[in-house]
């Protein structure tokens, strides 16, 4: 898992350089990520950073989850009355299972060797046949891309603290911790979207 201090540096460039990491699909995933009525939802933005999802989407409560205190301070800057922010680690999240409908990861699943278990503490916090919905970089099958993958993204994006999954190793991890997959693509050749049920 990267050091909270890692985001606590980057903080105030996060956003201009998630744009840039997401290769002109900032807005375009979002949309897809909310691409349903959560009006009455109760909703997690696990790893919620500055607020990407939790600013955004329309939901009875809203709760975002990160270890950066200097990340939930920018989130913060967006009021909402419906929204409440924990500085809390994704290993070991504080809430009764299960109460959520929605929990959403974006760009983070990468930073955890073992998200399984963070899968696992999901299924048991969402409320039955409640949704994971991810976005993330994955492992291509592409060599070209791949390599592109195991050197430039791995050393210089991520400082070599990157633990991503094929497609394949995604379905496995996702049915192995009870959920069903409703949707499964890829983006550029380099980022996955997941919309998983949970059974």
């Amino acid at each position: 898992m990267v050091e909270p201090r890692f985001f606590e540096k980057i903080a105030p460039y996060y956003d201009f350089l998630t744009r840039l990491f997401m290769m002109g699909t900032y807005d375009s995933v979002r949309r897809r990520m909310l691409n349903e009525d959560t009006s009455h939802f109760t909703v997690l933005d696990l790893c919620s950073g500055t607020g990407y999802i939790c600013n955004t989407i329309e939901a009875k409560k809203i709760v975002g989850l990160d270890m950066s205190d200097r990340m939930l301070a920018l989130n913060a800057r967006k009021k909402r009355p419906n929204k409440t922010l924990i500085k809390g680690d994704a290993y070991h999240m504080p809430f009764i299972e299960p109460e959520f409908d929605r929990i959403y990861n974006s760009s983070a699943s990468h930073e955890f060797k073992r998200f399984e278990k963070i899968l696992a503490r999901c299924h048991q916090i969402l409320k039955p046949g409640g949704k994971f919905v991810l976005f993330d970089i994955y492992m291509p099958r592409n060599r070209f891309l791949a390599f592109i993958m195991n050197t430039f993204v791995r050393h210089v994006v991520e400082r070599n603290i990157m633990f991503v999954h094929t497609k394949e190793e995604w379905l496995k991890i996702l049915e192995d911790n009870g959920f069903k997959v409703e949707e499964m693509d890829i983006i550029r050749g380099f980022y996955i979207f997941i919309r998983a049920v949970k059974v």
